[in-house]
């Protein structure tokens, strides 16, 4: 029995399960983790978004100040998070939400090193897998803005550490914090769901005989507890407090709407009815870096990558097992979600193949003139980290803070303005920071025009659209029975017939 945690150890045995390094060398894992992780968050800081974005980061600019409510599914582990952000004395509150993105991308390199190397990687390649996951495209650009996938990326990765230590060391306090740990990585992106095959079978298989009544149940109230975070959603919800465009939580059948996604079920299209989305797919991996390096560096993930998963299934077939399932399930999701911005959607398939580069060059360099081979990943994420940082730096970009300053000073007094995307950061410049109260925003979507136009203009307050080439033309079209329009700039005017 042990003294600290009250859970049951077991002595652990057989070819995956003995224990492979000192105490010394675990620290020394420990301090390299530490190093990675803080390099990582070094690069994010010098290329972090200085102030407000657009489109779902600057709905979150504006929902963890404010304990609001974002889009679905809701999102309360990284709202409340973000609000404890907000809190730090310097830089605007848009650049402090977003400064959790980068602290958090930072925390997921240095838990992908320890993973790696917990699952036998050797050092070299183990920190050079982290890197060219830290540095890849798509991953970089979400540790520079207000997003959820580096904290999506950071639970992931805290609860496979997590289990793996379970079945190494037999401690039951692994598996108690592996449930909460997932219970409240819900409340930042229910896409863990797809996780949890992999989960349980890192669990359970071959460790059935560990897993005592009592420690089951603990973790799972754990995870229930961890999972409670989605109490916000009503609470704040009902209190009325700023929410989503389109998403009001009014009743418990808008919180059951938001917390499950409702209107976006209608994009999932499983399985997938053609092979473009797997072409996507490929042609979004070679991206992860800019040309001609990302021509290198997707085969080496493929080829490299595949061996390094078929050395963990040799070592471990039920380890080996979970972790493709993990990729399989994550990628077939992202497959078959129709969604625009799909490419996020496979930062945690990116993550498991950083992962099984590292276990395979860590493998190769056992045959004949393998050793150069060790520092192969930790070449290439050099190579990335060149290759993207002119397209990744955000570190002056405050074209959208400037554009919506511009137009909020040149309304004239209790104006009316609608639009869409860029209506985002003019409201967090107004519900954040308080710049132009008179004005009152109207968001283009959900029946909006149908609701409020007509007596907008009846009013005989000045409304305007934002002018927005993708969008003008449907929504003049239903303006121009009700009013003429003109063009003043960004905005377009409306002026009753």
């Amino acid at each position: 029995m042990a003294a600290t945690t009250g859970v049951r150890t077991h002595a652990v045995s057989g070819p995956w399960t003995k224990t492979s390094a000192s105490k010394s060398h675990r620290l020394v894992a420990s301090a390299a983790a530490s190093v990675l992780g803080f390099g990582a968050f070094f690069v994010y800081l010098i290329t972090l978004a200085p102030t407000v974005t657009t489109n779902d980061a600057g709905r979150f600019q504006t929902a963890a100040p404010l304990l609001g409510l974002g889009h679905p599914t809701g999102y309360p582990t990284f709202i409340l998070t973000g609000k404890l952000f907000t809190l730090l004395p310097f830089g605007d509150v848009a650049y402090r939400v977003s400064l959790m993105s980068a602290f958090f991308g930072g925390v997921a390199v240095a838990l992908l090193f320890l993973v790696a190397i917990e699952l036998g990687a050797r050092f070299l390649p183990a920190a050079g897998a982290a890197l060219v996951f830290a540095f890849s495209a798509t991953f970089w650009s979400e540790a520079t803005m207000a997003e959820v996938y580096t904290m999506h990326a950071t639970f992931v990765l805290a609860v496979t550490y997590l289990l793996l230590r379970w079945r190494r060391t037999g401690q039951g306090a692994y598996v108690l914090a592996a449930g909460l740990v997932a219970g409240v990585s819900l409340g930042n992106n229910a896409g863990m769901v797809l996780l949890a095959p992999a989960f349980l079978t890192l669990l359970i298989v071959g460790r059935l005989r560990w897993l005592s009544a009592r420690l089951f149940a603990g973790a799972a109230a754990l995870f229930l507890a961890g999972l409670a975070v989605y109490a916000y959603v009503p609470i704040r919800g009902f209190a009325g407090a700023w929410y989503n465009y389109g998403d009001p939580v009014n009743d418990w059948e808008d919180v059951w709407r938001l917390i499950t996604g409702t209107r976006f079920h209608g994009l999932m299209v499983f399985p997938p009815e053609s092979l473009q989305p797997v072409e996507n797919f490929l042609g979004d991996l070679f991206l992860q870096a800019s040309p001609p390096y990302g021509y290198v560096l997707g085969p080496v993930l493929i080829l490299v990558g595949a061996y390094g998963a078929w050395s963990v299934l040799r070592k471990d077939r039920v380890v080996g097992f979970a972790l493709l399932l993990g990729f399989g399930c994550t990628l077939l999701y992202a497959l078959s979600y129709q969604i625009d911005d799909i490419a996020v959607y496979y930062i945690p398939v990116y993550l498991f193949l950083a992962l099984f580069l590292g276990l395979g060059a860590s493998r190769l360099a056992r045959v004949p003139g393998g050793p150069l081979l060790l520092v192969l990943p930790l070449v290439i994420a050099l190579f990335t980290l060149y290759a993207n940082y002119e397209e990744q730096d955000r570190s002056n970009y405050y074209a959208e803070r400037e554009r919506s300053e511009a137009i909020l000073e040149g309304l004239p007094e209790e104006a009316v303005l609608y639009g869409k995307v860029p209506i985002i950061p003019i409201t967090y410049l107004q519900q954040v920071e308080d710049q132009r109260e008179d004005v009152t925003l109207r968001w283009l979507d959900g029946g909006t025009l149908e609701r409020h136009l007509v007596l907008d203009l009846e009013s005989g307050r000045p409304v305007y659209f934002i002018s927005d080439p993708r969008y003008n033309e449907d929504y003049l079209e239903f303006a121009r029975p009700h009013a003429q329009h003109r063009q003043e700039d960004r905005l377009i005017r409306l002026l009753p017939r």
